[in-house]
């Protein structure tokens, strides 16, 4: 009668211990793994490298799939911008004015960024005009929730000569700012400012590598890929 009085409290007590051990060893894992996730977030965010960069990229895909927002809208589905593309389009010359119209001070910052950015490459030339009637560039912001995109660039041509006489960009506030779920950070604001001015310089959007003009995603600045396009654009 012992023996089955001590087996029967035996099984419950084996249980419980394996049932313990088996919280206590997923919890050691989760642990671990978040700690070594916390430490490739700081590591992403501090940081300029390729891998860095493909740490955010996967970082922002998951969260993306995983949220949902108030319109279902998917950060994976937003594009860039919208943009019409004409073969081989540029400036008379490699250099144009540009106003800053914008009166939002954060997309007026990263409009400021991007021009010296663009300008730093030393392929084409942004020079700030003093009015927006002279300018060639006009740089601009809205808030529409009815575009699928963060930005918008038009330009006017002369159909003749494929020169580009005019050009308005428009920076979408409420992708951009407005709603935090979209995960842009300043940089991947800035980013999109180099994104339409690469428009306005006359280039097309590039799936095919890693480049400033990737149709979304907003995730890389200007790279020599886009550098190298510009100078054979210019020098054609």
């Amino acid at each position: 009668m012992k023996r089955i009085l001590k087996t029967i409290f035996f099984i419950p007590m084996l249980l419980f211990r394996i049932v313990l051990h088996i919280i206590w060893g997923l919890f050691k894992i989760a642990l671990v793994l978040f700690i070594l996730l916390a430490g490739l977030n700081i590591y992403a965010q501090n940081s300029d490298s390729q891998l860095a960069k493909s740490i955010t990229l996967t970082e922002n895909e998951i969260v993306s799939y995983l949220a949902n927002d108030n319109n279902n809208a998917n950060t994976n589905n937003l594009s860039t911008d919208d943009y019409s593309y004409y073969t081989g389009m540029k400036w008379p010359s490699d250099t144009a004015t540009i106003y800053i119209a914008s009166t939002n001070q954060t997309l007026r910052s990263a409009y400021e960024d991007a021009i010296a950015n663009w300008n730093n490459t030393g392929v084409f030339t942004f020079t700030m005009a003093d009015d927006e009637s002279s300018a060639d560039i006009v740089a601009s912001d809205a808030s529409d929730s009815n575009s699928s995109a963060a930005g918008l660039t038009e330009t006017e041509r002369n159909a003749l000569t494929n020169q580009i006489t005019h050009a308005t960009i428009t920076l979408n506030s409420y992708y951009l700012i407005e709603n935090p779920y979209y995960g842009y950070t300043n940089d991947r604001i800035v980013n999109t400012a180099e994104h339409e001015l690469g428009h306005v310089i006359g280039l097309d959007h590039n799936d095919s590598e890693i480049s400033v003009m990737q149709s979304a995603g907003s995730y890389y600045g200007i790279q020599q890929t886009d550098i190298d396009k510009v100078q054979a654009l210019y020098a054609a």
